[in-house]
């Protein structure tokens, strides 16, 4: 049996610096290994399975290395080539983690164009629903460069590039995330099993999972596990004849103003839509290649330009690109006659579909000339080609090809990087949890305790986003899972070791994924800076330390105020509230002196209780530190 390394030992890998290092793989049963690495040497025996490890001694920073694994007995040998040793840290959470840089596009234009930084590397862990539990994941490490880079997780990109311009070293992230998903799916059972809140539900899953009756009608499943929609493509695709072709009739097509999904025009179904729009370019434009950017298509699309097809985004069953911008070239061949006509085949095989936009990146432009742009928003044709009726996904059935089952992550793409060594973890997450935000402190915390306990590693240091507004705007709601959340998130603080990134300010009320994620990425990075690695910077945003009644007002004591506390736009505090012992809570006054805050309300004489941005989407909030830090959602009451 030849040598076999575990997933992560590849070329262009990052290892964890000053730590030993384990190294794993497979053999031959019950045979002599030897690994060697720049200059230091392990052996060790494999298992009666032929699994073997070892422990390589700490390494500084430095590279280029190679990984040298033999069985003498054999003449087996496998050689991993250009590892770096630097930080190495877990990128983790839900979707707006998994946000590529791509999907910020035009925001984060510069930042791809110039992401040539070879000692920065991903490793982006393939999503799998399996029923576990798994020791291997797919992937491989990939070095940062202009080429690759949109495809990388924008929030750990950010974070990545900081910490390797501040600490001078290669940086490795272990990218695995999913969107949509739980908290308790990359949480392992044993930590479940002792959360009383979970317990049931556990169980409750176990007794199903793995009955006849639970497998018998799974049918054909996709290589992640999932089960695709049913009827989710047409078996017969049809004929459209030339719908994309230049001298196509479609003066019978109906109109639609983009961006909008066909739903918004009427037609309750998913399925095959094309669209179409006819310009005249500017002059000059005729002969130029150009750049196409129609905005985010849902969910797949194919893309013609002068009946030549340009550019393709999303293939099978793939739904992670329902709000990822097209931006596709068009060739200076297709532009002489200085007319274009562009036509769209948009494929969503379940919910909504169309060219959702926004608006205002709907446009073309001349190469390297993006200040010089036509806006395509506006009137175009469409025609529908397949109605695959209404489609909706079915209540989730957990169990194998359901992310959201107890442990499934954790199990397929948390459990199979153990025990390799690593700095930390960063961690977005939460908005699958909305529903129970009175859980969550504790499922938080016990996360970081049990990926902790897993790597051997009480250290290990782990830094969370706390999310940022979203939904409709507001100074205060008494019901707020939102704000709620974000104080059970603001509890992993303690804990040792941990960090909080505030970003209250950098939500977009109308869309969970709020592009602006550089900000979010650097905000991790100085968490990290400051907790992990010692420097002397202000951690994260003003936290509350205490509450002080002073005749008819509170002062507010914070930490991570560093240099005092301001407010964004030079203006009074605002989204603070006070409530007397009627528990009726009233828009306060509040000052700032040095580090703490002075809030009143001539309505209520006698306070006992203050809250500050407590909503959903407080987007008003304006408090900062010095360091323009925002103070999250805080409340002095438990009511």
């Amino acid at each position: 049996m030849s040598i076999q390394l575990a997933s992560l030992f590849q070329d262009h890998a990052v290892l964890q610096r000053d730590q030993t290092l384990p190294v794993w793989g497979r053999c031959a049963p019950d045979t002599r290994v030897r690994v060697t690495l720049a200059g230091r040497e392990a052996h060790s025996r494999s298992n009666a399975d032929g699994q073997w490890l070892v422990r390589l001694p700490a390494l500084p920073a430095g590279g280029p290395h190679t990984l040298v694994v033999e069985t003498p007995a054999d003449g087996h040998c496998v050689t991993v080539s250009d590892l770096l040793v630097g930080e190495v840290w877990l990128a983790s959470g839900q979707s707006n983690m998994n946000w590529k840089l791509e999907q910020s596009l035009p925001l984060v234009a510069d930042d791809i164009a110039t992401a040539d930084f070879p000692q920065i590397r991903f490793f982006d862990v393939g999503r799998r629903t399996h029923i576990g539990p798994h020791d291997a994941v797919a992937g491989k490490w990939i070095p940062s460069s202009p080429a690759v880079a949109k495809q990388f997780s924008a929030v750990a990109f950010s974070f990545a590039r900081r910490l390797h311009r501040e600490l001078g070293v290669p940086v490795g992230i272990l990218s695995s995330s999913w969107g949509g998903t739980i908290i308790q799916s990359w949480t392992s059972r044993s930590t479940l099993a002792l959360n009383p809140d979970m317990a049931g539900w556990l169980a409750g899953y176990e007794a199903n999972a793995w009955t006849a009756e639970r497998w018998q009608d799974m049918g054909e499943m996709g290589p992640d596990g999932r089960i695709p929609p049913a009827n989710a493509y047409p078996a017969d695709p049809g004929s459209t004849g030339d719908w994309h072709a230049t001298d196509h009739d479609d003066a019978d097509w109906a109109d639609i103003e983009l961006p909008a999904t066909w739903q918004s025009a009427g037609h309750k179904h998913s399925g095959i839509v094309w669209f179409r729009h006819t310009l005249k370019l500017p002059a000059g434009w005729a002969g130029r290649e150009l750049e196409l950017h129609l905005g985010a298509v849902d969910k797949q699309d194919i893309t013609y330009v002068n009946g030549v097809e340009i550019g393709r985004t999303g293939t099978g069953f793939e739904d992670r690109f329902w709000n990822v911008p097209r931006a596709y070239r068009v060739p200076a061949g297709l532009t002489g006659d200085g007319a274009l006509t562009i036509a769209v085949r948009a494929y969503s095989f379940i919910y909504d579909g169309g060219l959702i936009g926004p608006a205002a990146d709907m446009k073309l432009h001349p190469v390297g000339e993006p200040a010089s742009i036509v806006p395509l928003a506006g009137a175009w044709r469409f025609r529908c080609e397949h109605n695959l009726g209404v489609v909706v996904l079915p209540p989730a059935v957990m169990g194998h090809g359901e992310p959201n089952s107890p442990h499934m992550l954790f199990d397929n793409m948390i459990a199979p990087l153990v025990p390799y060594a690593l700095r930390g973890a960063i961690w977005y997450q939460g908005e699958s949890n909305e529903g129970a935000p009175e859980l969550y402190g504790r499922l938080l915390r016990d996360l970081v305790e049990d990926w902790r306990r897993q790597w051997d590693r009480p250290d290990l240091a782990f830094h969370v986003v706390q999310l940022p507004g979203y939904k409709p705007v507001a100074e205060h709601q008494t019901d707020t899972r939102w704000a709620r959340l974000r104080e059970a998130q603001a509890s992993v603080l303690q804990l040792p070791g941990t960090g909080l990134a505030t970003t209250l300010e950098l939500g977009d009320a109308g869309d969970i994924h709020p592009k602006n994620k550089i900000p979010v990425g650097e905000r991790l990075a100085g968490g990290a800076l400051a907790v992990t690695y010692g420097r002397p910077l202000t951690a994260t945003g003003p936290l509350p330390r205490a509450f002080v009644r002073e005749s008819d007002s509170l002062r507010i004591l914070f930490d991570h105020v560093g240099e005092g506390l301001a407010t964004r736009d030079g203006a009074a505090p605002r989204t603070l509230f006070v409530a007397g012992q009627d528990r009726q809570f009233h828009p306060a006054e509040a000052v700032i002196d040095g580090a703490t805050l002075v809030v009143r309300c001539a309505q209520v004489p006698v306070p006992v209780a203050v809250r500050h941005a407590w909503a959903d989407n407080p987007e008003t909030a304006n408090l900062i530190n010095r360091d323009g830090l925002p103070a999250g959602s805080f409340r002095s009451d438990n009511w």
